[in-house]
Formats: C-alpha cells, structure tokens, sequence
C-alpha cells in the first residue's frame, strides 16, 4: 500500500514539474505579432506529443494574453490557415475537449474557434462579413484581393456565389402585409358571427361576410371569424349581475337580453346558467356533503349525477373532492398533510429514515406510519437536510479558522473549547472542520498497531454513530486527526470487512 501511495505522489509530482515547464517554454515561444506560442518547438523540447503539451498547459495561471476574436472579420488570413491545418492534421476528428486544445494551440477563445471553423466548413456568409466585403468592392478590390483577405470558402468562386446569395436575400423585397381589420369591420363581422355562424355548417356565414367585404379574401375572412369565435371571453361578475337583471325584466327571452349586452343568445343563456350555478355554489364541504359524494363513488355515479345530488357544489368541485378523498384512501390517511409538521412528528420522520439503509428508505412505510403523504414526508425530509448541510456550511469557516489557530499555537485542538466559543455541540465543530494540516497517516502493520488508537475511533463511533445511523468519517478524522481514507480504510479492517494481507 505504501509503495503505491508512493508512486502516485510521485506521477503528480511528475505531472507537475512538466506542466511548469511546459508553460514557461510557452512563455518563451510566444509571438506577440503572430499572438501565438511555437507549440511545435514546445512538443520538441520536452520530447512530447503536441497533444500532451496542450493538455498540461494551464491558460488560467499562464502569463500568454489570450486572444478574443468574436467576429469573422477579425481574423486574419494566417489564422484561418492555421486553424484549418490544425484541426484536420492535428487533431482530426474533433471531440468537445479537443476544442478546448484547439484554442489552446491558436491562443483565442474556445467559442471563437468553433466559430471560425464552423464558417470555414460550411462556407456561410455572416451580415458583418458581408458589410466587409461591400466596402472593400467600393473602395475598387477585385475579388481575388478579397478572397486573399477572407479564404473561407474553397475558392474565390464559392466566396463570391455566397456573397451574392446573401445580398439577394437582403435586397429582396418585402412581403405585404394583409390588410388591417379596422374596429369598425371587426364589429360588423362580430354580428355577422353572432347571427349567422352555425357550427358544422359557415356557407351562410361566409356568403353574407363576402358580400359586405368585397375587398377581402375568403382565407381573411375565416380566419378573423375564428379569431373572434375562439378568443376566451371572461364572464366577469358585472355581466353576471346585468343578465341576472335583464333576466327580471324581459325574462327568458335571450335574443334580447343578448343584444342588450352584445353577445350571441347561446352566450346571454350561458352567462345566466353560471351566475345560477355561483349563486348556489359554497366552498367548504360539510360531512354530509362528504357522506353523498363518498356513496356516489361507492355506487360509481358519476361527477355530474354527484353534483347534482349534493346542490352546492360544481362538477369540477366533486372531481377534485372525488381525486382527493381517493389518495386520502390509499394512503391510509385522514388529509393530515395539509396540517403543519410539528415537534413529534419531525422527529419521528428522521428517526423512521434512520433505520434504512441509503437507497432502501421505504417511504410509503414511513407515510402510514406518521399519517401522511409519501410526497409529504420525501419534502419534509429534504428540507431537513438541507437546513442541516447549509447550517453547516454557516458554521464550517468559523470552526475551521477557529482550529487553525489552535494548531498552529499549541499543535494540537480543544474541541471542547472551540464548541464553548462558538455556542455549538463538539459533534458539529467536529463534522465543520475543514482544516486538515498536519494530520498523520496510519497505515496497519502487525508488529505496530496500536489497539489504544483502534478502541478509542472504534468508542467514538459508537458513541456518535450507532447504528444505523452513517458514519461522518470527516468528524472521525478530525477526532483522531489522522486523514480521512486511513480511518475509513482503517474501520473497515476492524470491522472485518478488509482482509490485511502481509505481502512482506
């Protein structure tokens, strides 16, 4: 085990020397006219593939100032050549963290590059592009000046078919608009609606609209009167109060009372049926309204019958009832989710989730056994826990300020002491730490195990993490101050869940 830590400390520490280096010949390399680095050069120094060297170049601490060239026509012509013979010699076949290499190996900009050479392979013509290209027509280049100064496309001739295209879809002419529908026809086609629609059957409809708009085509006219057919028309409580009043004058005549207020007769008799339906209508249910609605779904009547049977509610109010008392039934619980968690019951959803294992929670258990929902009891629970983490977060830089101070004074914590300053429990300054310098490695050996050491992390767990509750190996590491992978490899061997095997 030794050994193995050993070799991979020393291959990140290989890795690194490299990484330095490779920067620095960077550093050296770099071309300030070009505004790149000689990657070759590089790549030949150190004995390295190409690829390799890009990868252990670091741009974030690097002093090589990184080009950003968002435009097409920012780039040179000896950057466009570059970046094409890069990415198909180079690297061929171009993965997402190839692109990030690429822009590396060009010293712009990732998005830039793919850009670019998106442009390049597609042979696209941009606005900016085409605006360049149209002063340097005006100030007298020919096209294979132009094509020298952008070599996108294959050739002068795919550059200038592109430019042309682009132009003509520029210069093309707009389409017309239709004509406006202006208040005063919308309203006359309104009536028209109003009087003549038929549903399944519009010929009337749209031989009489065709008649008083001569100027407008049969595709405008159906389609402005199924604007006016479909829009939603909210009933507002004013228009129910007026049709309820214009009821008590005329009486049920709804060709009247439906001119008096501007809608179809069918609307006026609807506007009426819903303020009778809201005039009778309650909100909360009593348990006689329960009983019924519990005996329709029983006897397996349906929401309209329900609805009708009870008196004081709508359809739609005995479908949710209905959908409401079902869950209420199949989950064995008298609708105590809508009630607020209290004390009792917060403690026995942790205590209830501590006995699975991760993975394995049973939360329809759970829910039957406090009397609430499954989905319920998932949201408290995460709620719980991430009031638990982001308190620990709060706490985590002052504990572990607190510690440093206390090592680097007397090289050594009283946690008992940094729990009395900071107003919280040992556990939690222990699960808070993050400082870790100066902790030891402990590493089995038969001849020099220390069952002291092993009884007392073994006592701590106990103590703090009896089953089943999860060990937190942070406040185990912080405990014995020995790194965290030692103690969680060193309870796995005590617990016999690790064979040690003397390879000496």
């Amino acid at each position: 085990m030794e050994q193995a830590l050993a070799a991979d400390d020393a291959r990140v520490q290989k890795r690194a020397e490299q990484s330095i280096h490779v920067m620095q010949l960077a550093g050296r390399t770099y071309d300030e006219q070009r505004g790149r680095c000689d990657w070759e050069l590089v790549a030949r120094d150190m004995g390295m593939s190409l690829i390799g060297c890009l990868r252990l170049f670091d741009p974030s601490v690097s002093t090589v100032p990184v080009r950003s060239l968002p435009n097409i026509t920012d780039w040179l012509a000896e950057d466009i050549s570059t970046l094409k013979s890069a990415v198909s010699e180079k690297f061929g076949v171009v993965t997402a963290d190839e692109w990030r290499l690429i822009g590396v190996y060009m010293n712009i900009e990732q998005p830039d590059c793919f850009m670019a050479h998106n442009i390049c392979t597609f042979s696209r013509m941009t606005p900016d592009m085409y605006k360049a290209i149209t002063r340097h027509k005006n100030d007298g280049l020919k096209w294979k000046d132009i094509f020298e100064l952008y070599p996108i496309p294959n050739s002068v001739h795919v550059l200038r078919d592109a430019y042309h295209r682009f132009k003509k879809r520029d210069d093309s002419k707009p389409k017309t608009l239709p004509m406006k529908w202006s208040d005063a026809d919308t309203r006359l086609l309104k009536e028209l609606v109003q009087t003549y629609d038929k549903p399944g059957n519009r010929h009337e409809l749209l031989t009489r609209a065709q008649a008083a708009f001569p100027n407008r085509s049969q595709k405008s006219i159906l389609d402005k009167s199924r604007q006016i057919i479909s829009k939603p028309q909210v009933i507002t409580n004013d228009a129910m109060d007026r049709v309820n009043k214009l009821v008590d004058a005329y009486g049920k005549d709804w060709a009247r009372i439906g001119q008096e207020i501007d809608v179809s007769p069918r609307r006026a008799q609807r506007i009426w049926t819903l303020h009778q339906e809201r005039q009778k209508v309650t909100l909360t249910w009593t348990e006689n309204e329960l009983d019924i609605l519990r005996k329709c779904i029983h006897d397996g009547v349906g929401m309209a019958e329900a609805s009708r049977r009870i008196g004081t509610k709508t359809q739609f109010g005995c479908y949710f009832k209905e959908q409401s008392l079902k869950r209420a039934m199949a989950n064995n619980t008298l609708q105590k989710s809508k009630t607020p968690w209290n004390a009792d019951d917060v403690a026995r959803v942790l205590h209830l989730v501590s006995t699975y294992k991760r993975g394995e929670i049973d939360w329809t258990a759970i829910g039957k056994d406090i009397g609430r929902t499954v989905s319920s009891c998932k949201t408290k629970h995460g709620e719980l826990q991430r009031n638990r983490i982001n308190s620990m977060d709060n706490h985590s830089q002052a504990v572990s300020h607190e510690v440093q101070k206390q090592y680097e004074q007397q090289q050594s914590v009283d946690w008992a002491k940094i729990a009395q300053q900071l107003n919280l429990s040992e556990r939690e300054c222990l699960e808070a730490n993050q400082f870790n310098d100066g902790k030891i490695r402990w590493i089995y050996h038969p001849d020099e195990f220390s069952w002291d050491m092993a009884n007392r992390m073994t006592t701590f767990i106990k103590d703090n993490y009896p089953k089943p509750l999860p060990v937190n190996y942070t406040a185990v590491s912080n405990y014995m101050w020995i790194g965290m992978s030692d103690c969680v490899k060193m309870a796995s061997l005590l617990r016999g869940e690790m064979n040690y095997e003397n390879k000496a």
